[in-house]
């Protein structure tokens, strides 16, 4: 007589770690593909339209005759961060909103109140995960930006590029932590969008006064073209400390209030 064997009891699926929920989000969502698309996009753009301009104004001129220089390798990089530098970091902004604006979803923030600690912990995940994937996407760009110049102008000095990317980077981990603190003050993601906005506007105003100049984060943003010019590294360490200690600070101050919010 043959026995029944009872079924082995089914091993439980891990629980989700935040982490792994806010990669998934970033994926499924396809808000990758802004941040992606925005970069590579003006990657092309940029080389395409140092190389191309004369020809493009000789189209639209019309009869009218303009002479435009030559075009020379940093004017490929000048387009493209002249680009990022607006548009781009507009994408930036919103994709980080959307993962950053904790409270927006009344339901979703409660659901993850209750799989941590503290709520403040929940900014980690998502900020982390949004820097990456930005830092990449800048990377990836450059890259394009860096690749087509050469084939089509000449090249650039690979060792300031970096050390110029490398800047940009800093810059954009502060504005996403910018964007995290504006989470922890409004609500919705169009507010803290335009709220993030106004900050990041105001920063480069004050490059107006002459000694804070080189202490403002915003002048990482566009270092890789001094670099590639000419002007020493070392002239942005100072804005690179500034950059760092206050993404420290927001990230820091933006737990502190979520601890203390109340849906």
């Amino acid at each position: 007589m043959s026995t029944l064997t009872p079924p082995a009891p089914s091993t439980p699926r891990p629980a989700m770690s935040l982490w792994r929920l806010e990669t998934r989000r970033l994926l499924r969502t396809h808000r990758w593909t802004i941040l992606a698309g925005v970069y590579l996009i003006f990657g092309l753009m940029g080389a395409l339209g140092a190389r191309y301009l004369n020809e493009f104004i000789a189209q639209m001129g019309g009869d009218i005759t303009i002479v435009a220089p030559d075009p020379v390798p940093v004017d490929g990089l000048i387009q493209f961060v002249s680009n990022v530098s607006q548009l781009g970091l507009l994408g930036v902004v919103v994709v980080a909103a959307a993962a950053l604006a904790i409270d927006a979803h009344p339901e979703r923030a409660a659901f993850l109140r209750t799989r941590v600690e503290r709520p403040g912990r929940l900014v980690i995940a998502p900020y982390v995960v949004t820097t990456v994937a930005t830092i990449i996407a800048l990377i990836a760009g450059t890259i394009v930006t860096v690749a087509l110049t050469t084939a089509l102008i000449g090249s650039l000095p690979l060792v300031e590029v970096t050390v110029g990317t490398a800047y940009g980077a800093v810059y954009l981990g502060f504005a996403i932590a910018v964007v995290a603190t504006a989470g922890s003050i409004v609500r919705s993601q169009v507010a803290v969008v335009f709220l993030t906005l106004a900050i990041l506007l105001v920063l480069p105003m004050l490059a107006m006064i002459e000694p804070l100049r080189v202490w403002l984060p915003s002048e990482l943003l566009t270092a890789v073209i001094a670099l590639v010019e000419g002007v020493p590294a070392t002239e942005y360490l100072r804005a690179t400390v500034v950059a760092v200690l206050a993404t420290a600070g927001l990230l820091a101050l933006t737990m502190v209030r979520l601890d203390r919010r109340e849906l």
